[in-house]
């Protein structure tokens, strides 16, 4: 572990997207300068945000805490990615509507425990190296940890069309817009209406996880048609606000987990909500199974492949993209990609033998 530090957060850069609920933003500018000798800039443009990370790849700073939402996050990882360092770190404070990598790494609620969590972290070094997501397309090469495709996708394109402000063309932030766009896309989606979709598993195992038993089945490759109503591809649990939507993923296993949300009819994702909110996959999939009914699907591989016959819609990490190709996506783990700065609750869960060296 590292040597405690006089003043832990001099080792930090802050970097923060003001366009993520401002008056927040204010809030943290006035607490870091209070509390604080960290380096803090605010981006004006994605651009300059992009051009802020690759200058921290290739300054003194050992770690570079970000403040925004799952976007913004994204882009950090992306543009870390094109300069990789093995001896910096990525942190992630909460300012978006959803912060779901957030409440996959455990990140605390309020403020300034975020503050006091990291300058814990830096003094005992508690770094954890996690997977990424390599997804290769026609368009170029992107990096992620959240790949979907089908009826979350829905519900992006319908708050990016339908609750953007005519006189400044900028879409509208807060949860309650998503769960609005999400309440319309679920009454106006026709579960029949949802495209083939062709993939592709390589090395890898079909899993079940039941009230009773579990089951599992290796393979080196298999091949899939299926009309999910959403396909979810992860190396973290969380998606949007506590959207438990990939359950079973370890964040440093060297897997990634595609899970096919199989529902034949709206009644059932009405009776089911709840428990699919809460990644509680076992218990509908039991009540499935008794109805004779399609069950969510879990599988643990090292690449898979993504077709439609055509161009399609997809996103990372929340953010949407579109394929203009029929080629499709190859989407691949890999593994120990990027470090993270967790709190101490999540470094110590994947230690927990007494004496284990870092």
């Amino acid at each position: 572990m590292m040597q405690p530090a006089a003043n832990p957060l001099s080792q930090c850069t802050f970097l923060i997207n003001p366009t993520r609920h401002p008056s927040s933003a204010k809030v943290l500018k006035n607490i870091l300068k209070r509390e604080t000798s960290a380096r803090v800039i605010e981006t004006k443009s994605r651009e300059h945000f992009h051009q802020e990370v690759i200058d921290f790849c290739q300054g003194p700073y050992k770690y570079l805490v970000i403040w925004g939402g799952d976007g913004t996050v994204h882009d950090a990882i992306n543009a870390l990615m094109v300069h990789p360092s093995v001896d910096k770190a990525l942190g992630f404070l909460r300012g978006g509507s959803g912060n779901g990598i957030q409440d996959s790494y455990e990140i605390p609620r309020l403020l300034r425990n975020q503050i006091k969590a990291y300058i814990d972290s830096i003094r005992g070094g508690y770094i954890q190296t996690v997977d990424l997501l390599q997804i290769e397309t026609a368009e170029g090469t992107y990096y992620g940890q959240l790949v979907g495709h089908g009826f979350d996708v829905k519900v992006l394109k319908h708050r990016i069309e339908k609750k953007t402000s005519e006189k400044k063309g900028i879409v509208r932030t807060g949860f309650i817009h998503y769960v609005t766009a999400g309440i319309h896309t679920f009454f106006h989606t026709k579960l029949s209406d949802a495209p083939m979709v062709d993939l592709k598993l390589n090395n890898g195992k079909y899993s079940f996880r039941g009230p009773r038993i579990n089951v599992e089945h290796p393979f080196s490759e298999i091949s899939l048609t299926t009309q999910a109503l959403m396909i979810e591809i992860g190396t973290r649990p969380y998606y949007g606000k506590m959207f438990k939507v990939c359950p079973d993923v370890v964040c440093n296993d060297g897997y990634l987990d595609v899970y096919l949300y199989n529902f034949a009819d709206k009644s059932a994702i009405f009776r089911n909500l709840f428990a699919l909110w809460n990644g509680w996959h076992h218990r509908i999939n039991s009540r499935m199974v008794r109805s004779h009914k399609p069950i969510i699907e879990r599988y643990e591989a090292k690449s898979t492949e993504i077709k439609t016959g055509g161009p399609f819609d997809y996103h990372i990490d929340g953010e949407l993209y579109h394929t203009e190709a029929d080629a499709g996506i190859k989407i691949s783990i890999i593994p120990e990609a990027i470090s993270f700065l967790v709190p101490r609750s999540f470094y110590f869960k994947f230690r927990p033998y007494k004496g284990e060296k870092s």
